[in-house]
């Protein structure tokens, strides 16, 4: 959840929610930490270096709970062993703090565990999944995910390209129905790989946020002769297939304290318009996605430098397009800090990120408060609209004029080697931001 210096109604609305939910995680941390689910992460903290396999409890808490790499990189943290018990997240960045209620088999049916999801954020978008989740196929390090999702979401937009202004600022929600199935693999004690597909219905219409214009004032859905003002697939249904591989190598260590080591995701995936559609909403493109991740002690484990580069690169298909809530963006609290969430939209975007970061209270080898101080830079590019109109053609290319940049710091409490709470302020040349959720950031 972010809060800049405009004032929004739906942060009496956000705070109010987002304040049951962390009192209610103070209230409970003592029970949680002797819940079977965390103590499964705990039981790490005295291993200095260990060793991610099949029989590691962190892939054990995997396998449990939801650590997902495709169609997109989320985790859902849940508390308790029992058959009903709480998660948290479920929402990308912009829905305030995510939670709710899963329903679970566990042990109920040999080798497959079926979990129902029903989740809510402070800012009252919602999310509905029931999976079916396999974790031995043929071997214990082979995994099929299989699952169907329902998600309502309400989301900033302000236009295509990286230098669009503040004035154009809107919002809108999306209705999207889809099932997808991955199959992965532990490939080698650090290295997961695997494939997946995905079939997702999209719906996207007005926002509900009454202080800004509707979306459908400052753009449209049609084609027009401003094409800067044209929007792929606002207010009208999509349907996309998506399918794809991925490779994760990780080695990182929290076992105790702040996170060392290192991570490298990578991911190919193609996507395709399955409507019926006129050639200004012909729906294609290919996506390469790269994410790495370092974490360097200097001095003392008490201090580490985080760095993390990412990118993320979406080519059209011949005259196609990709509806504008698929773009890439920049802006929030995972992608450039200082700017709104979800500020410049783009076909391509790269961000790097410096954070660092220093513990001034240790509870438990896992437990503690830390400070840091970030630094966040990044662009957007590419834009398929028109190959005559010049403010698209202008945003089709990557520029040295085209990098936002955001500066802040903040403080953060671990609760476990997954879970934490953060509070952080970022500014920009835009104003600034305030940012409060509960991670432990990247």
């Amino acid at each position: 959840m972010s809060m800049n210096s405009r004032w929004n109604p739906r942060w009496n609305v956000s705070w109010s929610i987002g304040a049951v939910f962390l009192c209610g995680f103070l209230e409970l941390q003592n029970t949680w930490a002797q819940s079977p689910a965390i103590e499964a992460e705990s039981s790490q903290a005295d291993a200095q270096s260990p060793k991610k396999d099949v029989s590691d409890p962190e892939t054990q808490r995997c396998l449990e709970s939801t650590c997902r790499s495709v169609p997109l990189r989320e985790t859902l943290v849940t508390l308790g062993s029992k058959n009903i018990r709480g998660v948290f997240g479920g929402f990308e960045q912009g829905a305030g703090f995510g939670g709710g209620v899963q329903f679970t088999s566990k042990d109920a049916i040999p080798n497959v565990k079926l979990r129902a999801n029903l989740l809510v954020s402070s800012w009252l978008d919602h999310r509905a999944d029931l999976e079916a989740f396999i974790p031995h196929v043929g071997s214990s390090r082979n995994h099929v995910d299989l699952w169907v999702s329902y998600m309502k979401r309400n989301r900033n937009f302000f236009g295509i390209g990286p230098r669009i202004p503040r004035d154009f600022k809107t919002d809108f929600r999306t209705e999207q129905r889809s099932a997808q199935g991955s199959f992965y693999r532990e490939l080698t004690t650090h290295l997961q790989g695997g494939v997946y597909s995905q079939i997702m219905n999209t719906y996207s219409f007005r926002g509900r946020n009454s202080t800004d214009p509707p979306i459908d004032a400052n753009f449209s859905g049609d084609l027009i002769e401003l094409a800067d003002q044209w929007v792929p697939g606002l207010l009208e249904h999509t349907k996309i297939l998506s399918s794809g591989a991925y490779l994760l190598y990780d080695r990182r260590n929290d076992s105790v304290g702040l996170t060392r080591g290192g991570q490298i995701f990578g991911r190919v995936s193609t996507s395709d318009g399955l409507m019926d559609h006129d050639a200004f909403s012909d729906y294609g493109w290919n996506e390469a996605e790269l994410d790495m991740r370092g974490y360097i002690p200097i001095a003392s484990p008490k201090t580490v430098l985080a760095v993390r580069s990412r990118g993320q690169f979406k080519n059209p298909k011949g005259g196609s397009q990709i509806p504008f809530y698929a773009l890439s963006w920049l802006g929030g609290r995972e992608y450039v800090r200082g700017y709104e969430t979800y500020r410049f939209r783009a076909n391509n975007v790269v961000i790097f990120s410096t954070e660092l970061r220093r513990t001034v209270y240790a509870k438990t080898d896992v437990r503690g408060v830390d400070v840091f101080a970030f630094a966040d830079t990044g662009q957007v590019w590419g834009d398929a609209r028109s190959v005559t109109d010049s403010f698209v053609i202008e945003n089709s290319g990557f520029s040295a004029s085209n990098w936002h940049s955001g500066v802040g710091g903040g403080v953060e409490y671990r609760h476990t080697r997954h879970f934490g709470v953060r509070l952080e302020i970022g500014h920009s040349n835009e104003g600034n931001a305030i940012y409060l959720s509960m991670t432990r950031g990247f």
